[in-house]
């Protein structure tokens, strides 16, 4: 088992090397893919990432455009001949990963002045040029089929409409302004998220701007301004009308239903939206309309018990009078990609679903067992057919005008993700033709361990597992193991690269962690099992996954036990050392620990009582809630346990580390507090990129001091 002698072991500084592919949008001619290339600056401490393009015929690969910060969604116009992205500038791109707006707004509002803009290059290349300069920054954007204009939606104070970045600046001599900018007045229910920020009175709009090829600036058009927010702009075949996401109804913020509104791109701005057809909940937010533009495609679920837990089922809406079909009700899948422990992916580009273009069906995505597939769905029979096979997961496609050529982004278990190309091979799925080898020279020098798939029987379930075995583990020697507790729930953990696992298991550890009921990918109810119950069921299956791995691999120590989790898995790391003294070492890290202060400091807390507890508020059921924290039970750990948060996590306050820290130091239980400023709940995957490696170097000292 020793590592051939060309070969190395991953390092934590390693992660600085990683590059990472995304978004891939094909040519309308089906000739090329523009895709995203996203890589770290150590020297900066921050993400880059530029536009590539690859010819399909020979992959020869060029580079579009050369920004000093984050360029990205590249989006072909519609005759092929340019190329339009946001683009966010080195200083501003620093300033948006840490959420610091520009002096002018004040700090209290994330969202303002931070934003990428639009910008156009011609395809061949060239010198691009900027259409847009707002406070609000640009988001979504859309080609209209003309290609006359773009769509997209920006950030507006409904009082003050569009700002642009060179107006209304605060004089510097007005003492009262400068040293008030950092105060916040919150009036609305939605007020922050992780990863953007403070919205303040901030809401998402469309817009749309006129395109010339002249390179000229013209002035934006606000298409829609008030007190709600929408989003995902979606042009309609004759490109005289948008549909787009949101909730205008009263208290619409305070609940998780979404609607699909129609506005008139052509009308006298602002235009009133008219709703056409709602779901309980609306996930994956890709509308897309008919060829024939009578009908619109939208993935989600009409159960108002279930929540996050439900299946994305494909529904087709139509434009006359906004009835309904769900035509994947037969399908007991969830649509969309829901790989969730990948930590080298930037933000993965379109997972459909797609029409093709006679209207026969759509291109899906479907999570089946670990895996997820690119399918064609009919809409004569009831009959998914998978386009793709493998033990991988299709994170995003993009197919051409004809809908012939396809382009898909795969990661896999020892890559963090290449763009192929689909060859039809007959009646089976298709042959993938890799285009790109992103992280080929790294990848070749490093000895990395391959996951083994195994199955676990928990109650009456049987659970997908996966086993990282140490690196050139010895026959006869006997290894630490890592149970790794799952975020969500409402993911899917698929056979796709950590880096994360890939260190522990060059350091000597075993990694094993699962799909645990509360996850997608085996059916609807397999994923709401856990409603309600968190700590009940994926516990057991936790438990029932790393006792297999125990008996079933003779390289595992089972007398040196640990777990780690973020998230969600924070919570079940957490709740797994309160019935088990036998861990040796735990890392808990963004977790939720305390559920009745997590309801009012989260930003999706006051979504969750709508789910888990059958609507009941935290006074209402204050004995519910406690009972399934943490917290309740935290008297009982006896494990050392590390404790890692982010300052800036609003998913999971940083308020909740602080509470197991405390709990644990009057236990008298060893422990330590990371706690990262300026980073989100996102820091494992999109943190600064020398608090990534500081992060897992505190994890590897942990495991290293305890076990």
């Amino acid at each position: 088992m020793s590592p051939a002698p060309s070969k190395r072991r991953l390092t934590s500084r390693d992660l600085l090397r990683f590059q990472m592919a995304d978004d891939p949008q094909v040519s309308p001619d089906g000739t090329q893919v523009a895709w995203l290339r996203t890589w770290m600056d150590p020297e900066e401490n921050r993400y880059r990432s530029n536009i590539f393009v690859t010819t399909l015929a020979d992959g020869v690969t060029r580079r579009l455009t050369a920004g000093d910060g984050l360029d990205t969604h590249p989006r072909w116009s519609p005759d092929g001949r340019f190329v339009a992205y946001l683009a966010t500038s080195g200083s501003r791109a620093a300033d948006s990963a840490n959420g610091s707006p520009s002096a002018a707004i004040g700090p209290a509002v994330s969202v303002v002045g931070t934003g990428p803009q639009l910008m156009v290059v011609a395809a061949e290349g060239g010198d691009p040029w900027s259409l847009t300069s707002l406070k609000g920054g640009v988001h979504e954007p859309v080609w209209s089929p003309d290609g006359r204009r773009l769509a997209f939606t920006t950030f507006v104070d409904p009082a003050r409409a569009l700002e642009y970045l060179s107006e209304g600046e605060p004089a510097e001599n007005d003492l009262y302004a400068r040293f008030n900018r950092d105060v916040l007045i919150v009036r609305r229910l939605r007020w922050k998220a992780d990863g953007p920020g403070f919205f303040g009175d901030y809401r998402r709009q469309v817009a749309w701007i006129p395109f010339a090829e002249d390179g000229s600036k013209p002035s934006p058009v606000l298409l829609t301004c008030g007190e709600f927010e929408l989003f995902a702009p979606a042009w309609s075949p004759d490109g005289r009308r948008l549909a787009a996401i949101g909730n205008l109804r009263p208290n619409g913020e305070a609940v998780r239903s979404s609607f699909i509104y129609i506005l008139d791109a052509d009308g006298e701005a602002p235009v009133q939206p008219q709703e056409l057809f709602g779901l309980q909940e609306m996930r994956s937010t890709d509308l897309a309309w008919s060829p024939d533009g009578t009908t619109i495609a939208v993935c989600g679920h009409n159960d108002p018990v279930i929540g996050h837990y439900g299946n994305q089922r494909l529904w087709l809406v139509s434009l006359a009078d906004g009835s309904a079909t769900c035509a994947t009700e037969w399908l007991d899948r969830t649509l969309g990609d829901y790989s969730r422990n990948a930590d080298m992916r930037h933000y993965g580009g379109d997972d459909g679903p797609r029409w093709l273009p006679d209207g026969s069906g759509l291109l899906v995505l479907v999570n089946e067992g670990g895996r997820v597939q690119l399918n064609t769905l009919s809409l004569t029979e009831r009959l998914a057919t998978p386009l793709t096979e493998g033990d991988h997961a299709v994170v995003a496609f993009s197919t051409d005008a004809s809908g012939e050529t396809i382009v898909v982004l795969v990661g896999e278990d020892l890559n963090p993700g290449d763009l192929y190309r689909l060859e039809r091979r007959g009646e089976g799925p298709a042959a993938l033709r890799r285009l790109t080898s992103v992280n080929g020279p790294l990848l070749a020098e490093l000895e990395l361990s391959p996951s083994h798939r195994f199955q676990v029987q928990s109650g009456d379930v049987t659970i997908d597992a996966w086993m990282v075995p140490p690196v050139g583990y010895e026959p006869g020697r006997k290894y630490p193991i890592i149970l790794y507790t799952g975020g969500g729930p409402g993911g899917m953990r698929a056979t796709v690269f950590c880096h994360e696992f890939q260190l522990y298991a060059a350091h000597g550890y075993a990694v094993v962690h699962c799909n645990t009921r509360g996850n997608h990918g085996y059916g609807e109810a397999f994923s709401v099992a856990t409603r309600g119950a968190w700590g009940d069921l994926d516990y057991e299956d936790n438990i029932a996954c790393l006792r297999a791995a125990c008996e079933q691999f003779d390289f595992v120590d089972p007398a040196r036990l640990a777990v780690a989790g973020g998230s969600y898995g924070g919570y079940s790391a957490t709740w797994i050392i309160s019935r088990h003294p036998e861990f040796k070492a735990a890392v808990v890290d963004r977790c939720l620990f305390n559920r009745y202060s997590f309801n009012g400091t989260s930003d999706i807390g006051f979504l969750l009582d709508q789910v888990e507890f059958d609507k009941q508020l935290p006074w209402e059921s204050t004995e519910t809630y406690i009972h399934r924290s943490p917290m309740q039970h935290i008297g009982n750990v006896r494990t050392p346990t590390l404790v890692v948060h982010s300052e800036q996590d609003y998913r999971c306050p940083v308020e909740q580390g602080e509470q197991l820290f405390m709990a644990l130091k009057r236990l008298g239980v060893p422990t330590e507090f990371v706690r990262f400023p300026n980073e989100t709940h996102d820091l494992s995957r999109s943190g600064r990129p020398w608090h990534r490696v500081y992060r897992l170097d505190r994890y590897l000292d942990w495991f290293e001091r305890w076990l």
